[in-house]
């Protein structure tokens, strides 16, 4: 099984573990893959809804996993026990529903020794959860799909409670700025054309006449950003 885009940016992080939870699974192919590569000896997929879980009970069949790969129905991590907690990924939804998702069974993030996300959106509010809320991103990465910028992140309790950061660390993301990641351009072009609009839209409110120096700090920052990455380039 060759996995591509998304899914093998996901893959790539995975560490040797003991059990895989993939939360929001589709067609179980993750999991699958991970097991089949001997990455993990047992899969858990798990998803709110029957459809996904149907998906994934054909790939177990095509592929020969059962008694490895186990389907189960539930909201976020609820589905799993807390010594099941070794690996887990939660992809293909928000930032905030991940951040919520986290908060909700706190204990069995706590205990998992590898936590592999991947936001869709709100990239920025999920860092800021974690960071307030003790834990580490150890590494974040990107890959194209089509036309779509797509990010991970590897992240694990650790305790240590951030309360202060880098603007552009909450937007960017550290890891990505610090190893140069092949796309990184693009993400930060991306994030110059938001923060320009975000900028606008107050010029425009009646409400903002002075837009705040943080704004105009993080622009700065980005372009200075990306002026280094053509430096480089």
């Amino acid at each position: 099984m060759i996995l591509k885009g998304r899914l093998k940016l996901l893959y790539d992080m995975i560490p040797t573990c003991d059990i895989l939870s993939d939360i929001g699974t589709d067609h179980g192919l993750l999991p699958a893959c991970a097991l089949i590569n001997q990455k993990c000896r047992k899969a858990i997929a798990c998803d709110v809804k029957e459809g996904p879980l149907n998906n994934a009970l054909k790939t177990v069949k095509q592929f020969g996993l059962e008694g490895k790969m186990e389907l189960r129905l539930g909201n976020g991590l609820e589905p799993i026990t807390e010594e099941e907690a070794d690996c887990i990924v939660i992809a293909g939804m928000g930032g905030l529903l991940i951040a919520e998702i986290l908060s909700d069974s706190m204990n069995k993030a706590k205990r998992a020794g590898t936590i592999i996300l991947q936001p869709m959106r709100k990239q920025d509010e999920l860092r800021t959860f974690l960071w307030k809320n003790g834990f580490e991103i150890l590494d974040e990465s990107l890959t194209m799909e089509g036309d779509k910028l797509y990010q991970a992140m590897k992240v694990r309790y650790t305790g240590n409670i951030r309360e202060e950061w880098d603007p552009l660390d909450e937007i960017i993301g550290k890891p990505l700025i610090e190893k140069r990641d092949p796309l990184l351009q693009d993400l930060v072009k991306s994030a110059i054309i938001r923060q320009e609009k975000i900028i606008k839209g107050m010029r425009k409110a009646k409400s903002s006449e002075i837009i705040p120096e943080r704004e105009k700090k993080l622009l700065e920052k980005l372009r200075n950003l990306l002026d280094s990455i053509n430096v480089q380039g």
